[in-house]
């Protein structure tokens, strides 16, 4: 039987040699952050739970500000809604139904809003991500930006709720009646205004994010609150003139009519 020794020179001593790991090329597997960095396309992940992991630069400009990681949850936008401008919940969003269900959501458009009232259209592809057990432990939706929906155009103001409150050529033939009804709107808008103003600062009490972002958030949601203002302020100008002449018509027919009655008075005589 052989006995081999460490002065056997079918095996060199160890020490003259230095093992090194392989090089990065070779049978190398980049980080999911890795991949996800050479996206030029909008692109975000999250945890199983829908919280925000990563995301990068093409997202937060699409979206308009940086969501807080780990506080955010199910999508960056600052709210979203249906094609129809109907409000779509967060947790109704494409990628909430892609990890609630383990599917993959395809064929939908919505409509993502900033924080400075902007509505974009886009298509959102979220997918589920599972580990080699079969259990879904993240999630990746790739935001594609379109320029045209397939059901309807988007106005260009900030809010289609104010789209009715816009300059109307037809307010010179309103009575007093109509004038009434839509001052009521105006002044009911003009409060919602502000109400909404608040609750989207309120959302930022508990930011944990650098101050400067935080700031340029409030100044996208201070120039949205001023954008909608003034749809409104143009209404009420114009509900105040139409006003003007519907009194000034009405103190000159009531002149008139006094005038006729006297004429008549004093032929009877």
């Amino acid at each position: 039987m052989t006995r081999w020794s460490r002065e056997s020179r079918v095996f060199p001593d160890d020490f003259e040699y230095d093992f090194v790991g392989p090089d990065r090329g070779w049978n190398y597997e980049p980080s999911r952050a890795e991949v996800f960095k050479q996206f030029r396309s909008p692109v975000y992940t999250t945890d199983a739970q829908g919280w925000l992991t990563y995301y990068n630069d093409a997202a937060a400009e699409l979206w308009g500000y940086r969501p807080e990681l780990g506080k955010a949850r199910w999508c960056g936008s600052w709210r979203i809604f249906t094609t129809d401008g109907a409000l779509l919940p967060l947790d109704q969003c494409p990628m909430a139904v892609a990890i609630k269900e383990g599917r993959q959501v395809r064929g939908v458009q919505a409509v993502l809003e900033r924080p400075d009232g902007t509505r974009i259209p886009f298509m959102p592809y979220p997918t589920p991500l599972w580990d080699a057990s079969g259990t879904l432990v993240a999630a990746s939706n790739v935001l594609v930006k379109i320029t045209h929906l397939a059901k309807s155009d988007l106005p260009d103001i900030v809010a289609e709720t104010w789209a009715e409150l816009t300059p109307d050529p037809m307010l010179a033939g309103w009575g007093p009646d109509d004038l009434t009804a839509c001052l009521q709107a105006a002044l009911a808008a003009q409060a919602d205004v502000e109400f909404g103003y608040q609750i989207d600062c309120e959302r930022l009490d508990d930011w944990s994010g650098t101050a400067t972002e935080k700031e340029r958030i409030l100044d996208q949601l201070e120039h949205k609150r001023q954008r909608q203002r003034a749809v409104l302020n143009v209404r009420l100008e114009q509900l105040q003139q139409r006003a003007t002449e519907i009194m000034a018509r009405g103190q000159s027919e009531a002149e008139q009519r006094a005038r006729t009655l006297w004429s008549s008075s004093t032929a009877l005589h």
